[in-house]
């Protein structure tokens, strides 16, 4: 009994190892933020079909709140963050033209065209040691849960 309880308890830290690595690896929509925090405010569709958010994340009362706008164009592209803007001032609607977005703030409005909004999906260059960071320890934690695994499976003659 002992031995089937180590067993298990060895398989479930292994394939926790595998999904911690996985969470890691796999990007998010966003580059700042937390996405399970936001709640959606307004969307609306950009003349290449593409779906534009905007978002407003709540960390409590621990932070202030933050605005994500995102790009999800059709197809198999993900959504992204495009924009992204921390405490004030807010952002409060969005509204798609023929020429690209225009998005409502306490002062000047954020105006980016269709174009632009492509471009910005491309994240930009000071998140590369970030993301290199977590493909290391998230690949790291993969292999170390599938070795684990491996060293845990049944073989001839158990």
């Amino acid at each position: 009994m002992r031995q089937l309880v180590l067993l298990a308890t060895w398989t479930l830290l292994g394939t926790l190892l595998i999904a911690t690595g996985a969470y890691l690896v796999i990007p998010s929509r966003n580059a700042h933020g937390n996405p399970w925090r936001e709640r959606e405010m307004a969307s609306c569709i950009l003349s290449d079909s593409a779906e534009v958010k905007l978002y407003q994340g709540d960390a409590k009362a621990s932070a202030a709140a933050w605005y994500s706008v995102t790009h999800n164009p059709n197809g198999l592209e993900p959504e992204r963050q495009i924009l992204y803007r921390y405490r004030s001032p807010g952002l409060y609607d969005l509204v798609c033209d023929s020429a690209g977005v225009i998005i409502q703030t306490d002062g000047e409005p954020i105006t980016i065209s269709t174009a632009q909004a492509r471009q910005l999906r491309q994240w930009p260059p000071g998140d590369r040691p970030l993301r290199l960071w977590r493909w290391l320890v998230g690949g790291a934690l993969i292999l170390a849960g599938g070795t684990l695994l491996w060293f845990l499976r049944p073989r001839r003659g158990d």
